[in-house]
């Protein structure tokens, strides 16, 4: 099997355990995940964080996100541009989000765009990761071209559930690598190579 294909069936396998977690498994999965982001110290030092709208089944994101916008912190969410591009924009609170075409929470085309490089976290969603820091997403290479925009000192934290961390995952030269990696029960930093 090439590389993609091996993506293509992780990618299925991984799928089909979300789905098969009820809403209070994922919801209980997310408390706890919040609680080990907050005690970063890459969370406390940081003043702009990238945060996104789950989707479907992924692990939640909806109530850490209304938190966050209850803080001090600058809270920016990703956005798809016309173009197919990825675009950030500062979020004030929920009135600021709309259903994409793909029913995904994104922002408003007047919330205030701003560049990924004045970004200082980003909390970041795959379907799987592995301990070396590789990122499985959907194969459209969007995280990998926003992140590649940012800050060479921003801290990428992939979010997922436990099982969604796997012993490896194909890496490929245009892939962007995370800092470390937070599920529900644990926060694993990558060491650099």
């Amino acid at each position: 099997m090439n590389t993609q294909e091996v993506k293509a069936g992780l990618r299925q396998e991984l799928k089909n355990l979300r789905e098969a977690l009820s809403l209070a498994q994922r919801e209980n999965a997310a408390s706890n995940a919040e609680l080990k982001i907050i005690d970063l110290p890459e969370w406390k030092r940081a003043k702009v964080v990238c945060l996104y709208a789950s989707f479907k089944e992924e692990l939640p994101t909806l109530q850490f996100l209304q938190k966050v916008l209850a803080t001090e912190k600058k809270c920016v969410l990703p956005k798809v541009n016309s173009q197919g591009e990825p675009e950030l924009y500062i979020v004030e609170n929920f009135r600021d989000l709309e259903l994409s075409p793909l029913e995904i929470l994104e922002p408003k085309k007047n919330c205030t765009l701003i560049s990924p490089a004045q970004i200082d976290f980003f909390l970041v969603p795959g379907i799987g990761f592995d301990r070396l820091g590789h990122r499985l997403g959907h194969g459209s290479g969007f995280y990998d071209r926003l992140l590649s925009q940012a800050n060479p000192s921003a801290f990428f934290l992939g979010y997922c559930y436990d099982f969604q961390v796997v012993p490896a995952i194909p890496f490929e030269a245009h892939d962007i690598g995370m800092h470390a990696v937070v599920t529900p029960t644990q926060i694993i930093y990558i060491k650099p190579a």
